[in-house]
């Protein structure tokens, strides 16, 4: 299939296989790490390891996601990064706090996709602090689609963030295979 006719679920699970397969390579997972960076400078560092993987060096997503994945490579099958979210703020508690809907809002309200980036280097950092894992693939899709679709994207986030109390996702406790991407 040519890289053109590649759609974000297949692009996804190209690119987030390619990062699991260098994840015991500690030398290209710091290089990646550099694109976290508000230093463009540093983001030079990953742009060979990112070519290897074949990506778009030019695609912001693909360096966000190669960060991220880099800075907490635990993966989960969390529908989106609403659902990672709402996990992170019921570890220490049984509702989430304030001041976690209030960082979720900023998330949320995120213009274009740099923006988003930058807001979830925090979340990603966070994740990794209170152990909870990411899909990526998901994340990737999400991120790819968001200057076509970010009102969808933000609706479904919102979604599983505030979703009624079920009992899938309560506990905090994450599951800990990667799930299929879905494009919005």
């Amino acid at each position: 299939m040519s890289e053109t006719t590649r759609n974000p679920k297949e692009h996804a699970a190209r690119f987030v296989g390619g990062l699991r397969r260098i994840s015991q390579d500690r030398g290209k997972l710091a290089a990646l790490r550099r694109g976290l960076t508000n230093n463009p400078r540093l983001h030079v560092d990953a742009y060979p390891v990112l070519a290897s993987l074949g990506a778009d060096i030019g695609n912001p997503v693909f360096l966000a996601i190669a960060a991220f994945y880099a800075t907490h490579s635990e993966e989960s099958n969390a529908r989106n990064i609403g659902d990672t979210c709402r996990r992170i703020g019921l570890i220490d508690s049984q509702k989430v706090e304030e001041s976690t809907e209030r960082r979720f809002r900023r998330l949320l309200a995120s213009g274009n996709v740099e923006d988003v980036i930058d807001q979830l280097r925090s979340w990603i950092r966070l994740a990794s602090s209170k152990g909870v894992p990411v899909n990526y693939e998901s994340l990737f899709a999400d991120l790819w689609n968001w200057r076509f679709y970010a009102e969808d994207i933000r609706v479904q986030w919102a979604r599983s963030f505030w979703r009624a109390n079920d009992s899938t996702g309560e506990t905090g406790q994450p599951a800990t295979e990667p799930s299929t991407v879905s494009a919005p």
